[in-house]
């Protein structure tokens, strides 16, 4: 046996006769309350996170749902709603995304007939000034559309003629409502609003119908009220 193993048996044997320690009350209640410190901090330490993360979830939903419900709403307001601007953004980034001749030209005259009944609206409300920016705006997307007839008609003139077509039958359409309109307002300033409208159409369908020597007639056949396609009118600012 080695010095070194007989030195270790000599230890063991002493610390055999030692009396195990057994610590005082005191101590064991200070180490449970260290313990229980302790783990009440880590749920502080959680309970302060999760809220935190509780209120950014809750702040994020309530901001999808107010956009998602001011998109809805802003889908069918009229010129006299506080979310009609945001139709507008809405109409312009669809046009963006719109490629195609064709699907342009259907874009343009669906624009065109909400135009149309944002007017009859406006002039039911008797807000005849919002009812002319509404017919303005008609004005504009019927323009807009002959004018992608017109460069059609350069690349494919027989696709261009059978875009003509559709464009004269929506102007057909919008002079009867227009007509129908005339009849039932009396404001001088709205009458005039709606002759000037139904003038521009006539010359949208001009503008169309230029490089194949048909000239820009009434969709009706019958002229446009008090004015003639040849001589437009500034529109009115009552």
């Amino acid at each position: 046996m080695t010095p070194e193993i007989e030195r270790l048996e000599r230890l063991a044997e002493r610390l055999r006769a030692v009396e195990p320690y057994v610590p005082p009350p005191g101590a064991k209640i200070r180490g449970w309350n260290l313990v229980l410190a302790a783990v009440e901090q880590s749920n502080s330490a959680r309970v302060r996170v999760h809220p935190i993360r509780r209120l950014v979830l809750a702040t994020l939903a309530a901001v999808v749902l107010l956009v998602a419900g001011a998109v809805a709403a802003s889908a069918d307001s009229l010129p006299d709603s506080v979310f009609y601007p945001l139709k507008g953004v809405l109409e312009n980034t669809r046009g963006a995304l719109t490629f195609g001749a064709s699907d342009q030209l259907a874009y343009h005259l669906d624009l065109a007939r909400t135009r149309l009944t944002e007017a009859q609206a406006m002039f039911a409300h008797h807000r005849v000034d919002l009812a002319d920016r509404a017919l303005s705006a008609l004005n504009d997307q019927l323009n807009d559309a002959a004018l992608v007839i017109q460069a059609e008609k350069q690349s494919d003139p027989a696709v261009g003629a059978a875009m003509e077509n559709r464009l004269r039958q929506a102007i057909a359409t919008h002079d009867a409502q227009l007509a129908g309109l005339q009849g039932q307002v009396t404001n001088p300033t709205a009458l005039n609003a709606i002759t000037q409208a139904r003038d521009r159409a006539a010359q949208a369908l001009e503008t169309a119908s230029k490089g194949n020597g048909n000239p820009g007639a009434s969709p009706n056949g019958t002229g446009q009220g008090n004015g003639t396609a040849n001589s437009p009118h500034p529109t009115p600012k009552p």
